[in-house]
């Protein structure tokens, strides 16, 4: 782990004296340092636990998961690391944001709370981004997690609901039991309370027993212009079951890799091309990419994914310029549909109708409302129509 860290700040002071390099050389490696401090301060020596958001990346790739725990990555550039920190640093920044709009509207959030459990020999931990806490006008316990994302989702991800499934039915099945810790913002440390002594020690708010108070789970998600807020998500006695079994066996294949007895390209990936699989760290080993070697096409292959990248940032900055240009032409106040002459061009902005769509459940509700659901479905299935065969490419950078 400090061998890795030590050939970082190597490669950051060999790149200091090139100028605007140099710069994002030394913004890297504050990153890294204060990331090194952040995770020391609030989460503790991550080996000797397993966390809840280890649990929670296990559905999508448990060989990426253990990676992440195990090993710490070394990176080809300073460019590289300095986009790694810097999507790894948002979330804390966006929980800063977080913190202030809480506090802003009057609220007092207890802010990474920390759930400690034993589960036979296997030690877990998880911690709460923020816990809001009211006994008026009825008991009520709101769990926010703050996830950071570079586009908002169409829909919550697998490991996203797990953990903050997890974490509601933790909290509301160990509501009673000294196992909550908690860092004051004067640095003292409260240490293995239940649930109702935190709430009353530091909001001054009694609880009943957990099965008469409101307890929910939300995930916020938060791009660098937009949020939106997915849930709620209520404690299930399933979740807590779930989230200790994959706890013991992430701890045992821990134990099992330390031992020797299983190594990394043994444990189970992902089936196919997973969505996460294009930004995993660890993909250039991983037994799901193992093939045939042709370097011959290396030369081909990397052009057409250069094409691919030049094709993006074109669309994205032809998407910016038309939307400048929409405003543009509402500013100028000219007659609706009339063109205006730049010169050399001509353009206008004229409404269009939206695009029909068939909203396929509503339909099928509808159909089965008049027809029953077995002749609903025999219906829809003999409209439909399957499109020919087609071959897809997939090229990843390793």
């Amino acid at each position: 782990l400090h061998t890795a860290y030590r050939r970082q700040r190597q490669m950051c002071i060999r790149d200091r004296n090139t100028g605007a390099e140099g710069l994002l050389g030394i913004l890297c490696c504050g990153l890294e340092r204060s990331a090194e401090q952040r995770t020391a301060i609030q989460l503790g020596d991550r080996s000797r636990y397993v966390g809840l958001s280890d649990i929670a990346k296990m559905p999508d790739c448990p060989r990426a998961a253990l990676a992440a725990k195990l090993f710490t990555p070394e990176y080809r550039s300073t460019d590289e690391a300095l986009k790694r920190r810097i999507a790894f640093h948002r979330g804390h920044w966006f929980e800063t944001g977080v913190h202030q709009a809480l506090v802003g509207y009057g609220l007092s959030p207890l802010f990474q709370l920390e759930i400690e459990i034993m589960y036979g020999d296997v030690p877990i931990k998880t911690h709460l981004d923020f816990t809001l806490v009211t006994g008026q006008p009825h008991p009520t316990v709101r769990i926010l997690e703050a996830k950071s994302t570079a586009r908002l989702p169409t829909t919550l991800s697998e490991s996203y609901a797990m953990q903050i499934g997890g974490q509601t039915a933790l909290l509301k099945a160990y509501w009673n039991h000294p196992v909550f810790n908690l860092v004051l913002d004067t640095g003292e440390i409260l240490h293995h309370r239940t649930f109702p002594e935190i709430c009353n020690e530091c909001l001054g708010v009694s609880l009943p027993d957990a099965s008469a108070c409101d307890i929910q789970g939300w995930i916020i998600c938060l791009s660098m212009c937009d949020a939106k807020a997915f849930g709620p998500f209520l404690p299930e006695d399933t979740d807590v079951a779930r989230c200790l079994d994959m706890a013991s066996e992430f701890w045992e294949t821990m134990h099992d890799f330390r031992e020797n007895k299983v190594n990394l390209n043994t444990v189970q990936t992902e089936q196919g091309l997973a969505p996460l699989c294009p930004s995993c760290f660890w993909k250039e080993d991983c037994p799901c990419f193992k093939g045939s070697s042709h370097p011959e096409w290396e030369a081909a292959l990397a052009q057409f994914m250069d094409l691919k990248a030049q094709k993006k940032s074109l669309e994205e900055k032809i998407g910016e310029l038309e939307s400048r240009l929409k405003v543009a032409y509402q500013l100028s106040h000219t007659v609706r549909g009339e063109w205006i002459n730049t010169g050399k061009h001509t353009f206008r902005v004229i409404p269009q109708n939206g695009r029909v769509t068939l909203a396929r459940k509503r339909l099928n509700e509808e159909l089965e409302t008049l027809l029953g659901e077995q002749d609903a479905r025999t219906l829809l299935a003999r409209c439909e129509k399957q499109g020919e065969p087609f071959e897809r490419l997939y090229a990843l950078s390793l």
